[in-house]
């Protein structure tokens, strides 16, 4: 069983700066998440550069700048970024890096004062490993990040219990494990024996047609979930 405390961190799908929206979408989206009890968020770009994530996040740190935020830098490659990225992230004052390129990125960042969140048995990759390759891919991890990251086998799906239940048994009890798909007020229960921070998207949001289609955090599902996870 795990002994962390449980942490709730909803992931905001960031649009582009130059959209419409802008950094409104991010505002409004973390503003949302803390009015409903969340611990912190993490900032997330997809099919965007990098560096327009990094502008989105300091604008949210200016506004938030006490609260804890993470971003997410799966897209980063190319090793020459990661000097460049470990600058920023010391200099932002950033609470947490996720990362999916172990071990390379995480050497690389190591020396940032941000947790680091790396994926292990992620989907789209090697989301079904079991047995004996997951127990070595989780001990492997503990070498490079500080939270084991996990997730089903795609956006939106939840894990089998018995994969987090082994994942938790592959590291020690005070070694952080995070769930990152398919999490719900109706399941959340099942993993919270085993799971210590809920990276949540899909069950509390919703795209909204006022707001140019876009995907926006649901107020009444965020505070829902939150009280789920504390209680």
């Amino acid at each position: 069983m795990t002994t962390l405390p449980k942490r709730f961190f909803p992931v905001i799908h960031c649009v582009s700066p130059f959209t419409k929206q802008g950094t409104g979408h991010a505002l409004l989206n973390t503003q949302i998440a803390f009015r409903g009890g969340a611990d912190g968020v993490f900032l997330i770009g997809h099919n965007m550069p990098y560096t327009e994530v990094l502008y989105i996040y300091e604008q949210v740190r200016k506004q938030f700048f006490a609260r804890w935020i993470g971003i997410n830098l799966l897209d980063v490659s190319a090793a020459d970024d990661w000097p460049k990225l470990r600058a920023i992230a010391q200099r932002e004052k950033v609470n947490a890096l996720w990362m999916d390129s172990l071990p390379e990125a995480c050497r690389a960042m190591s020396q940032t004062d941000a947790e680091l969140f790396g994926g292990v048995a992620f989907k789209y990759r090697d989301s079904d490993l079991m047995g004996e390759g997951l127990f070595m891919a989780c001990q492997n991890a503990l070498n490079y990040v500080d939270t084991v990251t996990t997730s089903g086998d795609k956006t939106g799906s939840p894990p089998d219990v018995a994969k987090v239940q082994a994942m938790r048994e592959a590291i020690r009890p005070h070694d952080s494990l995070a769930l990152a798909s398919g999490v719900s007020v109706e399941n959340v229960a099942l993993f919270k024996p085993y799971v210590d921070t809920f990276l949540v998207a899909s069950s509390i949001t919703e795209r909204r047609a006022d707001r140019g289609g876009q995907e926006y955090l649901v107020q009444e599902r965020v505070t829902a979930l939150a009280a789920a996870i504390h209680s």
